[in-house]
């Protein structure tokens, strides 16, 4: 299983929640099935367990749902991210709010900058996108600067108009924070 912020994170997530979905289903057929088959009624205790079994099959149901809109970097666009140095990257970033989830393929973290890449096709204007990456300001007490940008190109721009940082370790701090913004 691949590690939250590592690409190919969130696809393994889809796989593990369709697979963990389809697995209770079955359970809870099987119980029903027996309780109707073996039985004659549903007034058992098969039903009582698959009533049970139905609250992992719903939570599963609703983290693949919320990962199906999810679309990663293609394989060239990961090796272009990869490409670029010194720069602290965190891929199939997701950030939920009661509003919803806003995905981020890509951000990177810079010098006290957070710079993500805005998952094309997202019904989302990039006011939004940026205020939804400003809560890792909220748990961090450096408030890095968030930037949200709609390509690699426009990200390795915005990276080079940055100084070198002094020490990397409020940024490795800042990427943590980011990572428990989401799914």
């Amino acid at each position: 299983m691949t590690a939250k912020g590592n690409y190919g994170y969130a696809r393994g997530q889809k796989r593990l929640r369709l697979i963990l979905m389809l697995v209770c289903f079955l359970f809870i057929l099987t119980d029903v099935l027996i309780s109707l088959i073996f039985f004659q009624t549903k007034k058992t205790l098969f039903v009582v367990i698959a009533c049970v079994i139905a609250i992992p099959f719903a939570k599963n149901l609703i983290g693949y749902l919320m990962l199906i809109k999810f679309e990663p970097l293609s394989e060239e666009d990961y090796k272009e991210a990869e490409a670029i140095s010194n720069v602290i990257m965190a891929y199939d970033i997701s950030v939920t709010d009661t509003n919803g989830v806003l995905f981020y393929p890509c951000v990177a973290v810079y010098n006290n900058n957070v710079i993500g890449l805005l998952q094309q096709g997202q019904n989302q204007k990039k006011k939004d996108a940026v205020e939804y990456l400003k809560k890792v300001q909220e748990r961090v007490s450096t408030k890095p600067r968030v930037i949200v940008v709609d390509s690699l190109k426009d990200m390795r721009r915005e990276l080079s108009r940055l100084t070198p940082p002094k020490e990397k370790k409020g940024d490795v701090f800042i990427a943590e924070k980011l990572l428990e913004l989401g799914l």
